[in-house]
């Protein structure tokens, strides 16, 4: 009993003894072993486990760019992180598929073997190769593929005139409403009847405070247009002397006796209603100084 015992416990020290540094604890290979074809890139990741001391260097990794038998390694990735008394690399090696042939035909990712390093003796790990069949885009050669091209759908064409005739009626319109509002909102008379005194008499009104400031604003643009100022008795000759106002004769002898009444005496107006009035009075006055009324 006791001797079965001592080469029992001789056996176990053994295989202590004998008990590799480095372990490829998993492989994993590409899902698919056929259909593949030119270009397709194809992944094997595994996961290796050492011992202290022994580690896996840079340079036991196979040299990115290696082409062997039409496969390329085109991308590695390695983690390494330490693992109980050791260490734990997970390497992702990432290939991709240059072969170029007309007939099916049975290809492989390489056999691989890293040495690890920083141990008194050699230790290796081998990542056996792993076959799968190759799929060529066109089974046959160049006079096969020629025969058997099919005809292309042309893509619809769009009707140019049409099309130019709309883009040609929405840049007219742009420039029409880039006019428009240049022509109303414009401070100074850059363009003909734009920017005129009653014109600016009208934006002005916005701004008026009190009831004096609001006829003052309409009278001042009188007095430009006149030259002078213009007092209710000379009306006569300054519609003589413009006769574009003529047509608003009446609206016009009423503001100066309305102006007349709030501002020599004590009367006081709605201020809005006021300014309201002014304002359509204001307008009026300007469609006339541009001739469109």
């Amino acid at each position: 009993m006791k001797k079965a015992l001592i080469v029992s416990l001789c056996l176990w020290a053994s295989t202590l003894a004998n008990a590799a540094p480095a372990t490829l604890v998993s492989l994993q290979n590409p899902r698919a072993s056929t259909g593949i074809e030119i270009g397709d890139v194809l992944q094997r990741s595994l996961v290796i486990e050492s011992e202290t001391p022994y580690e896996l260097p840079g340079s036991a990794l196979p040299i990115k760019g290696a082409r062997i038998d039409g496969v390329e390694l085109v991308n590695i990735a390695v983690k390494g992180d330490k693992h109980g008394k050791g260490h734990r690399y997970e390497i992702t090696l990432t290939y991709q598929v240059f072969q170029g042939g007309a007939k099916p035909l049975v290809m492989r990712l390489p056999q691989t073997t890293l040495a690890l390093t920083g141990g008194s003796e050699a230790a290796n790990i081998t990542v056996p190769a792993w076959h799968f069949w190759y799929s060529p885009l066109v089974v046959g050669d160049i006079h096969t593929a020629r025969s058997n091209l099919q005809p292309q759908i042309k893509p619809a064409l769009l009707p140019e005139a049409t099309s130019s005739a709309r883009l040609s009626v929405a840049v007219a319109v742009l420039v029409l409403g880039l006019i428009g509002l240049l022509y109303i909102n414009a401070e100074r008379r850059w363009l003909p009847w734009m920017g005129g005194h009653f014109a600016q008499a009208y934006r002005q009104l916005r701004k008026a405070k009190t009831q004096g400031q609001a006829l003052n604003i309409v009278h001042q643009a009188f007095n430009r247009v006149y030259g002078q100022t213009l007092f209710r008795p000379q009306l006569a000759e300054f519609l003589a002397a413009h006769p574009q106002y003529q047509s608003h004769a009446a609206a016009i002898e009423a503001f100066f006796a309305r102006s007349e009444s709030l501002l020599f005496t004590r009367e006081q107006s709605d201020l809005p209603a006021l300014i309201k009035d002014l304002q359509q009075l204001s307008r009026q006055l300007r469609d006339a100084e541009r001739r469109v009324a």
